[in-house]
């Protein structure tokens, strides 16, 4: 997500004008989950200040915080100690959904399963953790590609679909037994070291396909598919966005035109006759005059001076202007 994430923890990022971890604290609460610890490590200060202990947001908020990164089954069994013999709801952080969680903690019950994994149905081949699941809903399965592979299929953006897979889509239910097997303080990873050997041994876990939006957030142009989506309606959230999606119009030029599925930070300045479209602009941004700003992320305390043009590939490669960036007058930005 660089180089948006320069300064600040990529769950801070804002879309829509609020910090993306906000939209998953209100997922959580509309379920009943009310009590939530934040795994963290970079700038985990930052996450802390903006949260604090959750009473604003209606929750209780806790931080374990890890001093060197533990990988996913290390932090999980880190911040599970603050849930001592508990049953845990694990989300990652890089999710954006309005998935039925009520649903999934009712179908783990159902089915007394040590953990339920739930799985988003994608295009195959693509470069995630593909579960194969019985006619019981039980995993057989896991295919968890390597670091490798991931990358390579991330850029292949040509490839040929050959049909769907159900792949890990972020959020567990698991029981305390299944957290006890994680060895406390030990980098180790979920998905490769912990499940695998359980599926062996035909641990009861399942996998539950709730249907919903689902998007993982992992680079800048997700970043702006998920701020469109939101401003869309494709995926329900209890935010209101629709006041949140143009911060302030006091500095905004009465000509200055605001199109598409765009959103505008507070204390942004936009000049005369410039046009800003389906486009991200954050914070304190100055932007001049006849300005055209097309399929672009534009972060905080930037400068863009009078008659630049920055043009993204709508549907493709935007452009991403770093914070406290200068573009100077008559400035030309194009994606081929």
């Amino acid at each position: 997500m660089r180089p948006l994430t320069f300064q600040r923890p990529k769950p801070l990022v804002p879309v829509v004008n609020r910090p993306f971890l906000e939209y998953q604290v209100a997922l959580l609460k509309q379920h009943g989950i009310d009590d939530i610890v934040f795994a963290t490590n970079y700038m985990a200060d930052k996450i802390q200040a903006h949260f604090g202990d959750g009473s604003s947001f209606g929750v209780r908020m806790r931080y374990a915080v890890e001093e060197t990164p533990l990988g996913t089954g290390g932090a999980i069994r880190n911040a599970a100690e603050l849930f001592p013999g508990a049953s845990v709801a694990v989300f990652n952080g890089d999710i954006l959904t309005d998935f039925d969680l009520s649903a999934i903690l009712d179908f783990h019950a159902q089915k007394g399963a040590l953990a339920t994994i739930t799985l988003q149905p994608v295009p195959a081949p693509n470069p995630f953790g593909v579960l194969l699941l019985n006619e019981n809903d039980r995993v057989t399965a896991w295919i968890e590609p390597t670091e490798e592979k991931k990358k390579a299929l991330a850029q292949q953006q040509n490839t040929a679909v050959t049909g769907t897979d159900l792949i890990n889509a972020g959020f567990y239910v698991l029981e305390s037994s299944f957290v006890e097997r994680i060895p406390i303080g030990t980098p180790i990873s979920v998905e490769r070291d912990i499940f695998p050997p359980l599926l062996a041994n035909e641990a009861p876990i399942y996998g539950i396909a709730p249907g919903g939006f689902w998007m993982d957030l992992g680079h800048p142009e997700q970043l702006m598919s998920a701020s469109r989506a939101i401003l869309g309606g494709k995926v329900r959230t209890r935010i209101d966005t629709d006041a949140a999606s143009i911060a302030s119009r006091d500095r905004i030029a009465e000509d200055a035109q605001i199109k598409g599925l765009t959103s505008v930070g507070s204390g942004v300045t936009i000049g005369t006759a410039s046009t800003i479209t389906d486009s991200i602009i954050m914070d304190n941004v100055k932007i001049g005059a006849n300005v055209v700003i097309t399929d672009a992320i534009v972060d905080e305390n930037s400068t863009i001076e009078d008659g630049a043009v920055l043009e993204g590939r709508p549907g493709g490669a935007a452009i991403i202007i770093a914070a406290g960036t200068v573009l100077r007058r008559g400035t030309r930005m194009q994606c081929s």
